[in-house]
């Protein structure tokens, strides 16, 4: 009597992981270009500059280190990062516990607001130029597939 299992059949042939690398490497390059022709700069604000006042515009207390996590950028970076725009008046730092000075905090200001604002209006123009080039039918399949790799 054999106990051992049977041996594993493979999924998909050499032919069809070859089909799907191809697949992969055309969406990888789609995005690439796509990234690119949307620019690195969106009003006064660089691309990870609007990342950071979009994650400051919610209600919610941030600290420095939950900035650094959510962005995938060092502390160091984050810093550097706050400076600049704490020195633009976009973000302003602060200390809510005074027996826990290591907690710090970031806001966003009015003129942050504003800023972002406006980049956001940059961003969503180039993005409707990108898409005016697409039929109705491929927006609403782009919509839904972005949604759908976006949840999982």
């Amino acid at each position: 009597m054999n106990d051992l299992p049977p041996p594993a059949q493979p999924d998909e042939s050499s032919g069809e992981r070859v089909n799907a690398l191809t697949e992969i490497a055309a969406i990888a390059a789609g995005l690439d270009g796509w990234y690119e022709r949307l620019g690195r700069q969106f009003g006064t604000l660089s691309r990870p500059q609007r990342r950071m006042l979009r994650l400051l515009s919610s209600d919610t207390l941030v600290r420095v280190s939950d900035l650094s996590e959510q962005l995938g950028v060092t502390t160091a970076g984050t810093t550097r990062m706050l400076d600049k725009l704490e020195s633009l008046g976009y973000a302003a730092r602060s200390r809510m516990d005074q027996h826990d000075q290591r907690q710090v905090y970031v806001t966003l200001t009015p003129e942050g607001a504003v800023a972002l604002h406006q980049a956001e209006d940059v961003f969503l123009e180039r993005v409707q130029s990108l898409l005016d080039k697409l039929s109705s039918t491929e927006r609403a399949t782009l919509a839904h597939l972005l949604q759908a790799i976006s949840e999982r």
